[in-house]
């Protein structure tokens, strides 16, 4: 019940890190990913509507640069020349045709519309328009262009008058051009697919080509005739289910007359859609990464809760471990108290007796010897109970002990000498790795090599085929000294190492110990302020680490 409330806190923890820290993120890069896709749509709207207007303006441009250069040639031959003189009017349109492919021919009239002179395919022209030229209006009328009409032949013209000479003369030249051969130079340009450039004139009436509204003097639909001049740029309609941006321009040199470029909205935000497209995708791998790195970034702040709740744990152990043995050598002691003075006694007693039994009198009695080797039993036995309340004191620190400089190398090499011979006995070799310039410790030295002794015996039946124990020195990071003792023997299993500082527990065979060295060695750190540490795999061996402070500070349980 418990590891599942906390994995449920666990959970809870995750989901919240992930809403404080990642979805404001998130939701800020969607907004900005909103912001910049609204962006390209306006962008891409602004480039292709000026790419229009550019287009209209740009070829309305070169359509009146060649309507008025004809225009003005026109009249200025209609000025100074003889429009009678055939030879002369067939030169002016020999050198007109080089320049404007698409005149057809050239033709004089008076006021009566009677044909003085000719040359090409002048055609007819309309007698709405020249009757004009020869009102008195007291100044020389200006040259026309005229809106395609469709001759008798079938072919579409337009014609440019002018009057001939001044404000007397009864006399109008005219050039005919051929409406399918002025077309060509605007069928030719393509914007795109779908997009085109045409003439229509203010009634909405193609004077052009068109792909999408047919041909020449065809009707187009009521939005291009309206005028627009007065709203200049691009614009938008409906044509046969299809929605067309165009702009409309003035062609300066026929009042009557506008230059349309269109195309159809699908193609003109095909490229917008791509862009959108490939921002999208760029947007989704971004939002994804950030997804990710948030469940990677929780997952590892629950892997780091969990540590911490481990060490946590640990520590609890450490602190109940410590606890526990606090009380056990509370206990410890007072059974050594209590027991000390009746073994006192008994040793007395078993003293006594046996001085009473070295008597001449007692000394062949018969019995004697049985009880003498009884009392020599008795003393051992008492001799080994004190052994362990000793033990037990040190345990709970109780024993009484001096505080000196200790030079912990000459310590260790002191115990390694003194213990060498029954080491080699064993078949185990000792390697001492003294470190340099290792300071002097301010402890209690009796304990310090009790407590070496305790490792070294331990290490020692850990390795029952022999072996090596390597003793290294050297400096812990806040200044202090550490000591590992580290053994090849068949270590210590997983499931024991909880255990290992509890008084009285033993893996060893009955007699062999009391499960008392590694809880001695416990008590003698926590008395002189250091710290102890056990690794071990079972069928490596055991290291053991211990740190000393430079001076003695008693540790709380």
């Amino acid at each position: 019940m418990l590891v599942q409330r906390l994995q449920q806190h666990r959970n809870r923890l995750s989901r919240t890190i992930i809403f404080a820290s990642v979805i404001p993120v998130i939701l800020a890069t969607a907004g900005a990913f909103i912001m910049a896709l609204v962006g390209i749509d306006l962008e891409c709207r602004r480039v292709a509507s000026e790419e229009i207007l550019l287009h209209a303006q740009t070829y309305a441009r070169s359509i009146h640069f060649r309507l008025e250069s004809a225009l003005s040639t026109l009249d200025a031959f209609a000025m100074v020349q003889d429009l009678k003189n055939q030879d002369a009017l067939a030169s002016f349109f020999t050198r007109m045709k080089t320049t404007h492919e698409w005149l057809d021919g050239v033709t004089v009239l008076d006021e009566q519309g009677k044909t003085l002179a000719s040359f090409g395919s002048p055609g007819q022209v309309p007698a709405s328009v020249w009757p004009a030229f020869f009102q008195n209006t007291g100044h020389r009328p200006a040259p026309i262009i005229t809106d395609v009409q469709k001759a008798s032949d079938g072919t579409p013209r337009f014609f440019m008058i002018a009057k001939a000479g001044g404000i007397e003369s009864r006399q109008i030249i005219c050039l005919s051009a051929n409406a399918h051969a002025f077309s060509s130079l605007l069928d030719r340009v393509r914007l795109g697919r779908t997009g085109e450039v045409f003439l229509v004139n203010q009634d909405g009436t193609l004077q052009t080509r068109s792909i999408m509204h047919r041909g020449i003097l065809d009707t187009t639909d009521g939005q291009l005739a309206q005028n627009r001049e007065q709203s200049p740029g691009t614009h938008i309609r409906e044509w046969n289910g299809s929605r067309m941006w165009f702009a409309v321009t003035h062609i300066e040199s026929n009042p009557s007359w506008r230059l349309i470029a269109q195309r159809e909205e699908g193609e003109i935000l095909q490229t917008r859609k791509k862009w959108m497209e490939r921002f999208a995708a760029l947007g989704t791998v971004c939002l994804i990464s950030l997804a990710g790195v948030a469940f990677f970034a929780a997952g590892r702040i629950r892997r780091i809760q969990a540590e911490m709740e481990e060490e946590q744990a640990s520590l609890a152990d450490h602190c109940l471990q410590a606890q526990k043995l606090d009380a056990i050598s509370q206990l410890g002691v007072g059974i050594a108290h209590e027991v000390n003075n009746p073994l006192a006694i008994i040793g007395e007693e078993a003293g006594w007796m046996q001085d009473v039994l070295k008597n001449d009198a007692l000394k062949d009695a018969p019995g004697t010897n049985d009880l003498r080797e009884s009392l020599r039993q008795i003393a051992m036995q008492i001799g080994r109970c004190r052994e362990i309340t000793h033990k037990l004191l040190s345990f709970g620190g109780k024993a009484d002990g001096i505080i000196t400089d200790v030079d912990i190398n000459i310590i260790i090499k002191d115990i390694v000498a003194l213990r060498r011979r029954e080491y080699s006995q064993r078949n185990i070799e000792i390697v001492d790795l003294p470190a340099q310039d290792l300071p002097v410790v301010h402890t209690e030295s009796t304990l310090l090599r009790h407590l070496l002794l305790n490792l070294i015996n331990n290490s020692m039946d850990a390795m029952s085929e022999g072996g090596r124990i390597t003793i290294a020195t050297g400096k812990s990071e806040d200044g202090g000294v550490i000591i590992t003792v580290q053994d090849e023997g068949f270590g210590i299993p997983e499931e024991n190492l909880a255990r290992i500082f509890e008084p009285f527990f033993t893996t060893k065979p009955p007699g062999k110990g009391a499960g008392l060295g590694l809880s001695i060695c416990h008590g003698i750190m926590q008395r002189i302020g250091g710290e102890i540490f056990v690794k071990s795999e079972p069928g490596k061996g055991t290291t053991v680490t211990i740190e000393l402070p430079l001076a003695p500070h008693c540790k709380d349980s």
